[in-house]
């Protein structure tokens, strides 16, 4: 016996250990293809294809084949334990009088089962479970009820869907003739064994007679235990009084009653759940949820009540209030429990993204700022949790680990993946979408997103009530970073609502990386390595736009995530009659590619930003910086993404004598209001800087009479502009499949190309200066706000204004007073 003395030399066990080596290996078996990051995994991989060394497990009733010996023994040892713990049938005496090694004959299997009874038709009993699939044909096999104790006997050893390793998938006449345990449910659902564009016919991964229907059959075999959606929608005094110890200034708000926290969920679910569907509602229920989150969502739904379209003037008084009561306190009381701590709990994540939303988007300057100094506390959060932790160069189809679940768990265990892998999507999306309209620094990138796109919205809305399953589309979902390839190959993707805002987010940051490339490049004088990259996202970005987001980006059926019922209970906003754009990230980011945010708001007047204050050779490095711009096509084309913006929000598609007034109060969308306000700076920065004022009436006025003489109304500006951008073009300027397409000439690159023209015709367009009447329709909307950046871009709206009149002075001083 050895012992350690302090001092003395000890080996290390690093010398001891295998050096693994990290790479590309492919499995070279005819037909297969896989790819691993590491050899010694393609070597246990390839024991998968010598069908000469097999071992099956002779558990009664089993029967599984495995490629590897240990994993079987790992597999028997689990039906041991199992068995063991419930004492159920004769298997458990077999199991004390047996050996790991299984030295014991199985009984005989009959090969012509009995068929179906009629109670087959009927949820199995809890002492029987019988999991059918359907085979290729659509027609349920004869199964075998198993017993309680038996029936989650899946283990696959791994996830070897091919006929050479079958792992209990047994074949005959190409169809999958054996009932599949919710084991093998999860690993469909949690692996990505199906890559993009997989051909229907079988292959290595997916033996002959496989479907992905066959498994979501499967699956909703297994009913879900879902609470009633009453525990959703109400709460009693018992869970307002555990909302009020967390935040006790509550107790005396008349706004937090329980009728009024009522309504704060239901508007919660009916506006931000649509857009941003992180939280599974079919599941969801108030009395088991935490109470820091139900506070999240009681605040969000009080910051959007006035975005219902209804007067609710009978509920609440200041739902605005309300919102900020709670969000003052909430960060501090979510950051000092206990649960928020590496590796974070899933509504630490979740609550924390509600908040920095609100935060970012409704509330005060303090607020805003707090938001964005804590939002890499998240991002850290996630970085040492499983979901983005861990091997950097990991890939989850190495992950060989059973689950090995109860029947009744399946559906919770896939929710909690679901919904972790959710919220780091929208921690991801609201880092990208953050940096694109405040132009913050980006802390997330694509490659370091190693997870699959989230589910179709049909699944993830599923509820088990008045529901059937047959028009589930049964796709696996791909991989992200492997369907970002493909969208800039120029391919279709097809993927929920949500999937759909975090491609364009993942096109972001690589737009974000390339930027910052061509910064080093340019620091270290290597201008002649940098590439021209631009075209290639841009591109991008309007196949998402056309190919992905069908019909368009006004569309609402392609932009939310909601369920059948629900549509009758929408704002008039979210409508499917709405025409206006529900994906402004889409405009935004081709005008960001194009111009920075501080650009165009430094060169609008605003006296400093992410507070440092803009001195004179500040400006005029700005004003170099906005000429150069201006005068090249890169600024042309963002301008044109500004005005089309502006079209679809203030003018209707088909209608020039129909216009739409916007309040940024009731606008659903929380970040659309400082997309619109980014556009009109956009298109001021572009025509005053080559054009001038629109007059020089400024010192005519009389001081603060707060009256400013237009050229031109603002709505007839922009029915002027766009009906002079079609004629020049021969084409409409916001609708992408107005021409017939091709197969060598796809409409993506059809619209891609006609934006090019209407930027080439847009220095054709005459009095494009003329744009005090417009920038008084945005003073008028944004002066109302009752958020204080709004009231900080009314300030910056009127400056605007003021320099079109002719007023010298640039700065806006009074823009982050606050009155």
């Amino acid at each position: 016996m050895h012992l350690y003395k302090p001092g003395a030399p000890h080996f290390s066990m690093e010398k001891r250990q295998r050096k693994r080596i990290h790479g590309r290996f492919e499995c070279e078996h005819p037909g297969c293809g896989r790819v691993f990051s590491r050899g010694d995994h393609l070597s246990r991989h390839k024991r998968n294809h010598d069908v000469a060394k097999s071992y099956q497990c002779n558990w009664p009733g089993c029967g599984r084949v495995f490629a590897r010996n240990d994993i079987k023994e790992k597999h028997f040892r689990r039906h041991k334990e199992r068995q063991l713990k419930s004492g159920y049938g004769s298997s458990a005496k077999v199991a004390e009088n047996s050996t790991v090694s299984c030295e014991y004959d199985p009984p005989p299997m009959d090969d012509h089962p009995p068929p179906p009874s009629p109670e087959d038709n009927h949820q199995p009993s809890p002492s029987f479970q019988s999991v059918p699939i359907m085979d290729s044909k659509g027609q349920k096999p004869q199964t075998h009820p198993r017993s309680s104790g038996e029936r989650n006997l899946g283990e696959s050893g791994g996830h070897n869907l091919h006929p050479n390793a079958n792992n209990g998938l047994q074949q005959s006449g190409g169809d999958l003739g054996k009932s599949l345990s919710p084991s093998d449910l999860i690993e469909w659902l949690f692996h990505d064994d199906l890559e993009i564009g997989n051909p229907p016919g079988p292959s290595p991964e997916r033996p002959s007679g496989f479907s992905p229907m066959s498994f979501l059959e499967s699956m909703f075999a297994v009913s879900p235990e879902f609470p009633h959606s009453n525990t959703r929608k109400n709460v009693d005094e018992n869970i307002r009084s555990v909302l009020v110890s967390l935040i006790p200034s509550l107790q005396y708000n008349p706004e937090f009653g329980v009728r009024q926290i009522e309504r704060c969920l239901q508007v919660y679910w009916l506006i931000y759940h649509p857009q941003y569907p992180i939280l599974h509602k079919p599941s969801f229920s108030n009395y088991d949820a935490h109470p820091l989150l139900l506070l999240a969502m009681i605040m969000l739904g009080a910051g959007l009540s006035t975005c219902t379209g209804n007067d609710e003037s009978a509920i609440f008084h200041h739902p605005k209030a309300l919102a900020d009561e709670i969000a003052g306190p909430l960060r501090w009381l979510i950051l000092s429990n206990s649960d928020c701590k590496p590796p974070a709990r899933l509504w630490v994540i979740q609550s924390l993204l509600l908040l920095e939303t609100y935060e970012i988007t409704s509330t005060t300057r303090f607020l805003h700022e707090r938001a964005y100094l804590h939002h890499g506390a998240k991002i850290q959060l996630l970085r040492r949790s499983p979901v983005l932790g861990g091997d950097p160069l990991k890939d989850e189809d190495e992950d060989e680990d059973d689950a090995y679940l109860p029947a009744n768990h399946v559906w919770k265990k896939w929710v909690e993946v679901e919904s972790m892998k959710r919220a780091t999507l929208m921690a991801f999306y609201l880092d990208t979408v953050h940096a694109t309209v405040y132009g913050h620094m980006v802390v997330l990138y694509a490659h370091q997103i190693r997870l699959s796109l989230p589910c179709e919205d049909e699944l993830w809305e599923f509820d088990n009530v008045g529901q059937k399953t047959d028009s589930f589309k049964g796709l696996k979902t791909p991989k992200f970073l492997a369907a970002l390839k493909s969208l800039l190959h120029r391919q279709k993707i097809p993927t929920s609502s949500f999937g759909k805002k975090i491609l364009l987010a993942g096109l972001l940051t690589i737009m974000f990386q390339m930027q910052q490339k061509d910064l080093q490049l340019s620091f270290i004088e290597w201008n002649s390595v940098k590439d021209s990259w631009t075209d290639t996202i841009s591109l991008a970005i309007d196949v998402w736009r056309v190919d992905i987001c069908t019909p368009g980006c006004c569309s609402t059926e392609t932009s939310l995530c909601f369920a059948p019922n629900d549509r009758k209970l929408l704002p008039p906003m979210l409508r499917p009659d709405d025409s206006r754009c529900k994906f402004a990230l889409y405009h935004i980011s081709q005008i960001y590619m194009r111009i920075t945010h501080y650009d165009y708001i430094i060169y609008a007047g605003a006296p400093s930003r992410m507070n440092v204050k803009v001195g004179e050779h500040e400006y005029r490095t700005v004003e170099n910086r906005i000429l150069k711009w201006s005068q090249s096509s890169a600024g042309r084309i963002s301008v044109i993404h500004a005005y089309m913006f502006l079209f679809e929000m203030l003018l209707s598609p088909t209608n020039e004598d129909i216009t739409y007034t916007y309040d940024p109060n009731c606008d659903p969308f929380l970040h659309r209001k400082n997309i619109m306000a980014s556009a009109i700076l956009v298109i001021f920065a572009y025509n005053f800087s080559l054009e001038g004022p629109e007059s020089s009436l400024f010192d005519e006025l009389p001081p603060n009479a707060n009256f400013y003489p237009e050229k031109e109304d603002g709505y007839s500006y922009l029915r002027r502009i766009r009906r002079q951008l079609s004629q020049a073009s021969g084409a409409p300027v916001e609708t992408p499949t107005y021409v017939a397409t091709s197969k060598n000439n796809p409409t993506s690159t059809i619209y891609h190309s006609t934006i090019r023209q209407h930027a080439e015709n847009l220095p054709t367009v005459p009095n494009k200066n003329h744009i005090v009447g417009l920038l008084k329709v945005f003073f008028r909307m944004f002066e109302r706000s009752n958020w204080e950046v709004g009231l900080e871009y009314s300030r910056l709206f009127q400056n605007a204004i003021e320099r079109s009149l002719g007023r010298t002075k640039i700065s806006c001083d009074g823009m982050y007073s606050i009155e």
